[in-house]
């Protein structure tokens, strides 16, 4: 295979929704949810292997690295979502990584301007081997995947008119005021309250006036413990549409 055989297809870009409102620890997604501007581009709608974009890309060091002298890279989420809702792309039987690096605590403090993100964090992949109304699934890369595949994208120089601003960023993190009533509230309704209730008909007579810290601690416990679950999903950061 050889450069002349790359079929490329135009995006114009647009808004698109990244990122989730679920929170927990075990179902939690990488958040928060938010709309992305992405300008426009050019995408492959084949996806390569790594023996593929070697041997188009000869030279040393990363392949990330070698395709940047040739002002090329691998998508981003928001254009791998425009590009994948205009059925610009060829479904594979692998995994294929995206250039974005999610930090653990989510697109907290990212642009919105479509820039890719990173560089620190874990490597976003979309599986083709599980979907979900016909949608390959968001994943992460924890490890090097050797059979993965990679589509490429072409862009400008790094002077480009496309970033000329600080991408209007989502806020640092969530407002603490609001994580700890949001805390208080939770550790009230599903541990301490049910607690006292099941105390006053079922515990004998004073085990509350004598035991209330050990109801107080049980109930913020549960409280706790209900966050590997479960939380109010924050709300979408809508950056670019009334």
């Amino acid at each position: 295979m050889d450069l002349t055989e790359i079929d490329w297809e135009s995006n114009d870009g647009g808004i698109v929704t990244i990122g989730g409102s679920r929170r927990g620890v075990l179902f939690g997604e990488f958040g928060p949810k938010h709309e992305c501007f992405v300008p426009s581009f050019e995408i492959t709608s084949q996806a390569f292997s790594r023996q593929d974009i070697e041997q188009m890309f000869p030279g040393e060091g990363p392949i990330e690295s070698r395709l940047l002298d040739f002002s090329l890279r691998f998508p981003t989420e928001g254009e791998w979502e425009l590009a994948f809702s205009n059925n610009q792309l060829t479904s594979i039987d692998r995994i294929e990584i995206l250039v974005d690096r999610i930090p653990e605590r989510g697109y907290w403090g990212q642009p919105t301007d479509g820039r890719p993100k990173g560089p620190l964090g874990l490597q976003s992949i979309r599986d083709w081997g599980i979907q979900k109304d016909g949608k390959p699934k968001s994943g992460i890369l924890f490890e090097g995947k050797n059979n993965a595949l990679f589509r490429l994208v072409r862009h400008d120089s790094e002077d480009n008119e496309k970033w000329n601003d600080s991408g209007d960023p989502l806020p640092i993190g969530p407002n603490p005021i609001r994580r700890f009533i949001e805390e208080v509230m939770i550790a009230s309704i599903l541990g301490i309250i049910p607690s006292f209730v099941w105390a006053f008909f079922n515990a004998s007579s004073g085990y509350i006036r004598e035991g209330w810290p050990g109801l107080v601690l049980g109930g913020l416990f549960i409280g706790v413990f209900s966050a590997i679950f479960w939380r109010p999903s924050y709300p979408i950061f809508k950056k670019y549409q009334e």
